[in-house]
């Protein structure tokens, strides 16, 4: 178990609460690519619920960074009641699929900023706007992971590199995703010198994870500290 105020910060993206989950839509662009619908939740370890609040709220010393879609915006934030709101990110996914529900696409999500104490230079952000493309699947798929032998996404909720680099404001020196997926923000805290701690229930995402932070620690020339869970 980890100590309380053992990390700087918890940086995350988990389950959405209100999503329904299971829903799988495959969509062709001009006959070349086929995505996986990133609305699907996955790996809920507390049955997609904000139980996990208290405990990341317990071990951070400044603070929490957490991904919510427009449908779970004010439970995150009751989830933090002794929280101080610095900023609800929106990150803009210009290249978000349409869903074809009769309803609106669905190409924001958003980043609540939540102070427990002094130490992270919120005002790094400078704007709470962000502009990050999606990572593409298909034969676009550049940096996502994705199934051997196939063009769908490994994981439906890959966060962009970019993005979660942008998260690494000054003062996240050491950071908790205790939903960590296939790795990202473990890559991004090896490529910009800060210390990793990453939970994952499910083991394929593991693996995957390890793979791609073992790669960035080897590419790097700086000593780091690596610790991760399943």
């Amino acid at each position: 178990m980890l100590e309380s105020e053992s990390v700087d910060i918890v940086i995350t993206d988990p389950p959405y609460i209100n999503s329904k989950g299971g829903y799988v839509r495959g969509a062709r662009f001009g006959g070349v690519g086929e995505v996986i619908n990133a609305n699907v939740a996955v790996g809920p370890i507390w049955g997609k619920s904000l139980q996990w609040a208290a405990m990341a709220w317990r071990v951070t010393r400044y603070g929490v960074m957490a991904f919510c879609s427009f449908k779970e915006v004010a439970e995150m934030r009751i989830a933090f009641p002794d929280a101080q709101a610095m900023g609800l990110l929106t990150w803009y996914l210009r290249n978000a699929p349409p869903f074809g529900k009769n309803v609106p696409n669905y190409d924001v999500q958003f980043v609540w900023l939540l102070k427990k104490q002094p130490g992270i230079k919120w005002d790094d952000f400078g704007t709470m706007l962000i502009d990050i493309p999606f990572p593409q699947a298909g034969c676009f798929a550049s940096e996502r992971i994705l199934k051997p032998g196939t063009r769908k996404a490994a994981h439906p909720c890959q966060k962009p590199l970019e993005l979660m680099k942008r998260l690494l404001v000054g003062g996240c020196r050491s950071v908790l995703d205790p939903f960590m997926g296939t790795g990202t923000t473990g890559v991004a805290c090896v490529q910009t010198g800060r210390n990793f701690i990453g939970i994952e229930i499910e083991q394929k995402y593991f693996d995957i994870a390890q793979e791609r932070i073992g790669e960035a620690l080897e590419k790097s020339k700086q000593p780091h500290q690596l610790g991760m869970e399943v």
